[in-house]
């Protein structure tokens, strides 16, 4: 028996008569019903506790990926333009030095041009 018949049946009066043994019999069903009907709303309000627990959960963990989905897109965004950064001035850097190895080049011909006439007009005195 359950819990619920044991409890009612511990509560049996006397009845004296077949009308009493009636509404007794009424009144036990009734209260039986009630408290079935009370489990089963605690057990709906339970499950339906549960899943909104495990709704809110699931809503935190989404944030929560969402969130660390953001935080590494920016860490990643940052990476990425201190690599263009650096691979900007390192071409910056190799444009300067061959810019002065033009120069140097450029200044040792005209060097040596000016020299050449020098010498050619030295030689022509």
């Amino acid at each position: 028996r359950s819990s619920i018949d044991q409890g009612m049946v511990a509560a049996v009066p006397e009845l004296k008569s077949e009308a009493d043994t009636l509404a007794w019999k009424r009144e036990y069903h009734i209260r039986k019903r009630e408290a079935e009907w009370k489990k089963k709303q605690d057990e709906l309000l339970t499950q339906k506790q549960t899943a909104w627990e495990v709704q809110r959960l699931e809503k935190q963990n989404r944030l929560a990926a969402a969130r660390e989905q953001a935080r590494r897109k920016r860490m990643e965004e940052r990476v990425q333009k201190k690599h263009q950064q650096v691979d900007r001035e390192y071409r910056d850097k190799c444009r300067e030095v061959q810019i002065d190895q033009r120069m140097e080049a450029w200044e040792k011909s005209q060097n040596a041009a000016i020299l050449s006439k020098v010498v050619d007009a030295k030689m022509a005195t």
